[in-house]
């Protein structure tokens, strides 16, 4: 029963995290887009959240390093909001793809 809701959870957070991930890369409103991104990155948050705690206390470091993942989706969206170029715009939204995609890997896979 347990782990057909950690199934349910993975496949849920998964096709989320897809849709945010392609709303994020191929819309073509900046307000959608700008919204995607924002919206992700605490999506990127809360695998690392769900992550670090659900490690035993004693495993600092794996803890600090599912933190580091959540970080890194924070700071892309920082460097989203605050850029005015598209390169450095398409940078932002790589970190918070980033972030999502390895908080998930992290949370169910590895």
């Amino acid at each position: 029963m347990a782990l057909g809701m950690l199934m349910v959870l993975f496949v849920v957070m998964s096709v989320l995290g897809a849709i945010g991930i392609l709303i994020m890369f191929l819309a073509k409103k900046s307000r959608l887009q700008s919204g995607a991104v924002y919206v992700m990155a605490a999506f990127g948050l809360l695998t690392a959240y769900l992550g670090a705690n659900s490690l035993p206390s004693n495993y600092l470091s794996a803890q600090l390093f599912r933190w580091a993942i959540g970080a890194v989706g924070i700071a892309g969206a920082l460097l989203y909001w605050k850029s005015s170029e598209e390169s450095w715009k398409l940078a932002g939204r790589l970190l918070v793809a980033g972030s999502v995609v390895l908080g998930i890997a992290k949370l169910f896979l590895l």
